[in-house]
């Protein structure tokens, strides 16, 4: 019996296909996500970690720093968030939205401002004499070590600032900022503001509006998370004064992160998680 060669390659393409089903069938898609909102801060608020002059407030506000010298105050959310995947290099979408309000007594005299912040697990406050690092850097120069990335809201001009006073800046393993924008501190105003972050471009953008008032601030970069940041991570906020001073409040937070995971059919026993305030 004769074996032609165009039979063989019918066989072969029927075998290929059948492999490539059976490899798909092993693999199973998982969508880890992270999602809270918290509209009033408790003065039990289980899912924060506290460092510094952080505190909760009866009136339900999240308090990071009152308005005297020299206070640096931070609060984490308590439940690492898993960034990205080391297994398939996937990186997760993510976005927050919070109101802030900065209160000072004198509103030509205001400092330091506050910043959200992406760090690692084992994060602390950063450089406690130098208000002006927020908290949450050590460093006017870029530093890998640091593995952080923050949204800063700056309402006082330090050295290494843009030549514009109060300023959005994003910052990158340093307190110099890659991307800034002006921005006008409505004093004691609550502030909306929305930061996204999207896995497939790499961009960090950010929106910065007072409600009732026409004007918005828009700023966004490239920030490559997987190549900066550890694989888990903590989330938070951070605010410090100097000799100049300002109360500085969290009024409201929702996070809301997802990671596409793909996984052997063997091992398929991690399913979508949900973590919730």
């Amino acid at each position: 019996m004769s074996f032609s060669s165009s039979n063989f390659y019918v066989i072969l393409s029927i075998s290929l296909t059948v492999f490539i089903l059976l490899f798909n069938i092993n693999k199973v898609n998982s969508t880890e996500l992270t999602s809270f909102t918290i509209t009033k801060f408790s003065q039990d608020q289980k899912n924060l970690i506290f460092q510094g002059n952080a505190i909760t407030t009866s009136t339900g506000k999240l308090q990071l720093t009152k308005a005297v010298k020299n206070s640096i105050g931070r609060a984490l959310y308590s439940a690492p968030i898993h960034i990205w995947d080391s297994k398939t290099g996937d990186v997760a979408n993510f976005e927050t939205l919070f109101t802030f309000a900065i209160t000072a007594p004198y509103s030509s005299n205001v400092a330091d401002g506050l910043a959200f912040f992406i760090a690692p697990v084992d994060t602390q406050p950063q450089n406690i004499g130098r208000a002006g690092f927020l908290g949450v850097f050590n460093s006017e120069t870029y530093n890998k070590s640091i593995q952080t990335v923050a949204v800063e809201i700056d309402t006082f001009h330090n050295t290494w600032d843009p030549k514009i006073n109060r300023h959005i800046g994003i910052n990158v393993n340093c307190i110099k900022s890659i991307s800034t924008t002006s921005w006008v501190l409505e004093n004691g105003r609550e502030a909306n503001v929305l930061v996204r972050f999207d896995a497939h471009t790499n961009v960090l953008s950010v929106v910065l509006s007072y409600p009732g008032l026409p004007d918005s601030y828009i700023l966004s970069d490239v920030v490559p998370l997987k190549d900066i940041v550890p694989e888990w991570v903590r989330i938070g906020f951070s605010a410090a004064t100097g000799a100049e001073f300002a109360e500085h409040d969290i009024r409201y937070w929702s996070f809301h992160s997802e990671l596409s995971l793909v996984f052997n059919n063997n091992n398929a026993n991690v399913s979508s998680s949900v973590q919730s305030a």
